[in-house]
């Protein structure tokens, strides 16, 4: 595999931290700063590792579906570019003995970033380009590459130009970053720890979500939706042998989240999600209509049959050669309803677990007058997908007796689940002050079956971009000894404070 240069790995490597003393970094959307290098690197292993150092095989899940999408294929050739001026890796900046190391993503779009490397080094174990001589502020500087940040170029978006100044080795994408730098440094200015930690980060949520690379490559809906406003403060830590994450930001008032035992339950997942309106979605995929993709329009519209006695016109009921009229296309039968019936409900949020059999559970605050409606409402979609659906005190079914869904009551609580099996001793919920958000993930049940999340989105071929299989199982494998992840959201006056907490066998 060919040397990964510096932008790539630190950003993709680890969740992010920061450093004192100040850095001359510039302002930017994305800021990466550590102030313990070497403990960072004691705590790199395995594949994090290897991508920082280069030495990832072309085979690995994770780099193979990177660089299947748009900004990883550009990576890759941009990276090449780079790496012809000065193939720099983790093995050599490690080398360096920094003291401090900081990164600042200016452009995604343009690739255009720059890399501090506090060192107390005089001679660096690597030959930097000699470049084309050039000054700032009395600083002197090497121009060796014009990269996207100083004009709009798709040939070399990132180029190259590198200092050093007061101990500290910049290296930039653009000579217009490593300007900004100089500039920072004559003012005095820099960026320093955020959160102590490993490696911590600071992040303009405003500007990421208006980028349209981030946007079109973050995959899931939290990244690029939701009240999060402002700017997240993330770190890594190393706590008692395990990895935890914790995160700061701003974010409006929100309602306390329930929570319920899991203790000796068995289970592969479980959480509560804060954000109401996605409840309809999880009631229909999970439970009502377990498909991938659901249709907008699930009801066929019906048309009387044709004539085959008139004198013109479609003689035939069905024509391949001509595409369906529009008011053959359906209707969206009671999905207006649900709507309807679920905004009137106004949730606040709603629970759900994965067991160990695979079963689905969604728990949601549904007041026992509004029950019958709720129950009417599941029975006709049921029918409309199996063309009958009976019931009994808590139970509906399909066909000859099938299980399609049950429910079980606690006080103003609501239970669901495909058959009433899987709601046998079920906990109580109870709402916790200042939780508004919490799950917990057992990656080891989720390796167990990587091969039907394999095969759930598809085959694996350039453009097919898959989001589980080939991010999320590609991550199982570059934390082998990671058994679960729990995440705790709590919420204090106009801020949250979250922990991830990685823990191992």
């Amino acid at each position: 595999m060919k040397p990964t240069p510096f932008l790539v790995p630190l950003l993709a490597a680890l969740p992010l931290a920061a450093a004192e003393p100040l850095l001359p970094l510039p302002e930017a959307p994305v800021v990466v700063v550590s102030s313990d290098p070497a403990a960072l690197d004691r705590a790199l292993s395995g594949s994090f590792r290897r991508a920082l150092e280069g030495t990832l095989p072309e085979s690995d899940p994770l780099a193979r579906g990177f660089r299947q999408t748009r900004v990883g294929g550009k990576l890759e050739e941009q990276r090449t570019l780079f790496a012809a001026d000065l193939p720099l890796t983790w093995a050599e900046i490690a080398a360096t003995k920094p003291t401090a190391l900081g990164l600042a993503l200016l452009s995604a779009g343009d690739l255009e970033a720059v890399l501090a490397i506090r060192t107390p080094l005089a001679r660096l174990p690597f030959t930097l380009p000699a470049g084309e001589p050039r000054s700032r502020n009395g600083v002197p500087y090497a121009f060796v590459a014009r990269g996207a940040g100083d004009e709009r170029t798709l040939d070399r978006r990132m180029g190259l130009a590198w200092a050093r100044l007061d101990g500290t080795l910049l290296l930039a994408t653009s000579e217009r970053a490593l300007l900004l730098a100089l500039d920072r440094a004559a003012a005095g200015q820099g960026l320093g720890t955020f959160l102590p930690g490993l490696v911590s980060a600071r992040l303009d949520l405003a500007a990421l979500r208006a980028d349209r690379y981030f946007r079109r490559e973050f995959l899931f809906a939290e990244g690029v939706r939701g009240a999060d406003r402002g700017v997240l403060l993330c770190a890594l830590r190393a706590e008692e042998g395990r990895l935890v994450e914790v995160r700061e930001g701003e974010s409006p008032a929100a309602p306390s989240a329930a929570r319920w035992s899991l203790d000796g339950r068995g289970l592969r997942a479980a959480g509560w999600e804060a954000d109401g309106s996605r409840f309809p979605e999880a009631l229909r995929r999970g439970l009502l209509e377990p498909l991938p993709a659901p249709s907008r329009l699930p009801r066929l519209a019906r048309r009387p049959l044709p004539d085959p006695d008139a004198a013109q016109g479609e003689r035939y009921l069905v024509d391949l050669t001509r595409p369906v009229p529009p008011e053959g296309e359906g209707d969206a039968a009671e999905l207006p309803r649900w709507t309807a019936l679920l905004e009137s409900l106004k949730l606040e949020g709603w629970g759900w677990e994965v067991g160990l059999e695979g079963e689905r559970r969604l728990l949601a605050r549904i007041p026992k007058e509004h029950e019958a409606a709720f129950l009417a409402l599941a029975r006709e979609t049921l029918a409309r997908r199996a063309g009958r659906a009976t019931g009994s005190a808590a139970t509906l079914t399909v066909g000859p007796g099938l299980p399609a869904l049950a429910w079980s009551r606690h006080g103003d609580w609501l239970w669901l689940a495909a058959d009433e099996r899987h709601l046998s001793k079920l906990p109580p919920p109870g709402a916790e002050s200042g939780l508004v958000r919490w799950s917990r993930v057992d990656l080891d049940a989720v390796r167990a079956e990587k091969g039907a999340w394999r095969d759930a989105e598809g085959a694996s071929f350039e453009g097919n971009v898959r989001p589980f299989s080939d991010r999320i199982l590609g991550l199982l494998g570059w934390a082998p000894k990671c058994a679960t992840v729990a995440v705790e959201r709590r919420q204090e006056g106009s801020r949250f404070h979250e922990r991830v907490v990685f823990a191992s066998r």
